[in-house]
């Protein structure tokens, strides 16, 4: 017969010890989430690339590195081309949905969709990943190939949007607007991915960023206006009589 001392030491005991809400007995771990698995195998992928390059980026490195069998990442990515595809898709081309700026005149709504796409883009290690994306394609046909298929896959992109509507609204729904947007990308963020691969720090500081991007929307869009005038211009003098 155990005395109260003893029954209150058991209390205290039983008190203090934790309970697994899902207690697993001996065996496999259970399943891993597929979207956890693809982030894990994507994140070693990126890590291979930007130390070893694509050539020496090998599949058993990666599924080493990541702690997948490599069963599992070939299921998830049948060859080597899918898997950087994915990665490069993933995390250069995937933007996240943009907030819509609050906005009182076009300029400042471009502006803030530019800034937003650069936050994502020109964090360090986007900048890496490029720099290392770059060092490979001249011996890399199918980083080339993996670059191309994705550049021609971004027709969607936000900035396309937006200058499809903004051309619409403005009366000009015939604009190239895939040219337009290359444009837009190349004098803006373009120019200062450039400057972050080359690492000139004083022109990527956020208050150097956040004016060079405003005034990039401001000289497009004027551009954009001056250009439809002058269009307006000539057809107008082709059209006109002559005396």
């Amino acid at each position: 017969m155990k005395n109260d001392t003893g029954r209150k030491n058991e209390r205290t005991h039983s008190r203090q010890t934790p309970r697994c809400s899902s207690p697993r007995g001996p065996g496999r771990p259970p399943e891993m989430e597929e979207c956890e698995r693809r982030r894990r195998i994507l994140n070693s992928a990126c890590e291979i690339l930007q130390a070893h390059g694509y050539h020496a980026a090998s599949m058993d490195k990666v599924a080493h590195c990541s702690g997948m069998s490599k069963r599992t990442l070939y299921q998830l990515y049948p060859s080597k081309q899918d898997l950087f595809l994915s990665l490069i898709g993933a995390r250069l081309f995937c933007l996240p949905s943009p907030v819509e700026p609050v906005a009182e005149t076009p300029e400042e709504e471009l502006a803030g969709l530019l800034s937003g796409v650069a936050k994502w883009l020109l964090c360090p290690d986007q900048i890496e990943l490029i720099r290392a994306i770059i060092a490979e394609t001249p011996e890399a046909p199918d980083i080339t190939e993996i670059m191309l298929n994705l550049k021609k896959g971004g027709e969607t992109n936000i900035f396309n949007r937006w200058l499809r509507d903004y051309c619409v609204a403005s009366g000009h729904p015939e604009a190239d607007i895939s040219g337009l947007s290359r444009h837009l990308f190349g004098m803006t963020i373009g120019e200062l991915m450039l400057n972050g691969l080359i690492g000139a720090d004083e022109y990527m500081t956020p208050d150097a960023i956040g004016h060079f991007l405003s005034s990039g929307a401001r000289l497009f869009l004027a551009g954009l206006r001056a250009g439809w005038e002058s269009d307006a211009g000539d057809a107008g003098g082709k059209a006109a009589p002559s005396p």
